[in-house]
């Protein structure tokens, strides 16, 4: 299912209908349904943001973190404050989505949020966060990398923070 022109229209517009098979298909067992289904509601983009922000107080963990995932990648604004709270989602797949999709926004206010997520317990929200920051950079975000290096001990998480340093710009 692929959502790039409706060829019945040529309207690139999906209706109800196409947003609402999407979106249950978020719950289906099969990973892989989901992950298209997931990639489906990124292609519709900001008509889409409205249903995923709801879907991050989905029952199911899975349906939040491909919600996480659909907002970072769609890019809209109006993702931010509903991925800042899922950093503090209780399953760690969330938090780790929602902290890259944070990163995919490119909003300088993230900092402080994923500055916190630094010390969280999952090493791969560490990371997520780290890359993140990264990709956000500037001043808060290299001391914020800074700061998370010092109190690292797992390599594969220093090496991540080295390289959003890097990536951030810092010398």
């Amino acid at each position: 299912m692929t959502y790039n022109t409706l060829p019945e229209t040529g309207d690139d517009r999906p209706d109800e209908q196409d947003l609402h098979t999407l979106l249950a298909r978020l719950s289906d067992p099969d990973k892989g349904v989901r992950a298209e289904a997931m990639h489906g509601l990124v292609t519709i983009g900001g008509p889409a943001v409205p249903a995923c922000i709801a879907l991050l107080h989905d029952d199911d963990w899975k349906v939040r973190y491909r919600a996480a995932e659909a907002l970072g990648l769609i890019g809209d604004d109006r993702a931010y404050a509903p991925l800042t709270a899922a950093l503090g989602d209780g399953k760690d797949h969330v938090r780790y989505m929602a902290a890259k999709g944070l990163g995919l926004l490119g909003d300088p206010r993230a900092v402080a949020h994923l500055r916190t997520v630094q010390r969280d317990e999952n090493e791969f929200v560490r990371r997520s966060a780290a890359a993140s920051l990264g990709k956000i950079g500037g001043v808060e975000a290299v001391a914020a990398l800074r700061s998370a290096l010092e109190d690292e001990a797992i390599g594969g998480v220093r090496e991540v923070i080295l390289a959003a340093l890097r990536d951030a710009g810092a010398d």
